[in-house]
């Protein structure tokens, strides 16, 4: 309730959300993470499946075919009131014509004042306090959500299970980044707006390595959950990716969703 409050006064309604409740009841989407697998997978079967992409997406080679329907942008750093994050908001206008955004609260500030996403369909969510109880666990965007840490569990998954989809398949879902702490964990090798994503050792946001264990362990727990909750729910998500640290889901061959 406070933060309800809060972001209100700060001029963010959350409450329109409402209108993304069962969109695509019964329906199959696709969830892309950004981890290194996905850039060696073809994805331009996608380009006539519900896609819900994430951050830098438009990296890889498909994003033009994918022509994503959904992005989800869940790190607050990519709001910051800079140049450079500018200049990524405008790439991303670019690059996904037909997509719905989500934002968190921070972003409203900049966009505004910079007279980003003219015309576009803009939405907003609020981060809660993490759960560790599936039974506290919601996917409701009207409200603070609750589980993970990363934007594929914070957002981009909830936001499936919320718009109705029952066959939700992830790819690019790695979750690698504690195995090369110098090198990339996405499927680009450098960002040349935003270089403190370029690897663990570059994010001088989480100097301690024990910081980094906390984060993994945070969102290995909201993948934890949130397979909980679908199975509870009749909801089936499955693993897709590539490459993977993941084993929380079933798991599926990509190829053979595209017979």
């Amino acid at each position: 309730l406070i933060l309800k409050t809060t972001n209100r006064a700060r001029g963010i309604d959350v409450s329109g959300n409402v209108a993304l409740e069962n969109r695509h009841r019964g329906e199959r989407c696709f969830v892309m993470g950004n981890g290194p697998s996905l850039g060696q997978q073809d994805l331009t079967p996608l380009a006539n499946e519900i896609t819900i992409g994430a951050n830098s997406f438009y990296k890889h080679r498909d994003s033009e075919a994918v022509n994503l329907r959904y992005l989800c942008v869940g790190d607050a750093s990519f709001m910051e009131d800079r140049p450079e994050a500018g200049e990524w908001h405008r790439i991303l206008d670019r690059q996904h014509p037909r997509a719905e955004y989500l934002f968190p609260p921070d972003a409203r500030h900049s966009i505004e004042k910079h007279d980003l996403y003219a015309g576009r369909t803009l939405r907003w969510f609020q981060r809660g306090v993490p759960t560790d109880r599936v039974d506290m666990v919601h996917c409701d965007l009207t409200l603070p959500l609750n589980t993970g840490m990363n934007t594929g569990t914070l957002l981009s998954i909830p936001l499936a299970i919320y718009m109705g989809c029952t066959e939700i398949y992830l790819l690019g879902f790695d979750c690698i980044w504690l195995d090369d702490y110098t090198g990339s964990y996405h499927f680009y090798d450098e960002h040349a707006q935003f270089p403190e994503f370029d690897s663990l050792a570059a994010d001088d946001r989480w100097p301690r390595y024990e910081d980094q264990l906390v984060i993994a362990q945070r969102d290995f727990e909201g993948h934890r959950l949130l397979a909980q909750y679908a199975r509870q729910n009749g909801i089936e998500i499955v693993n897709a990716t590539g490459g993977w640290r993941r084993d929380t889901y079933p798991r599926t061959s990509y190829a053979k969703l595209f017979p």
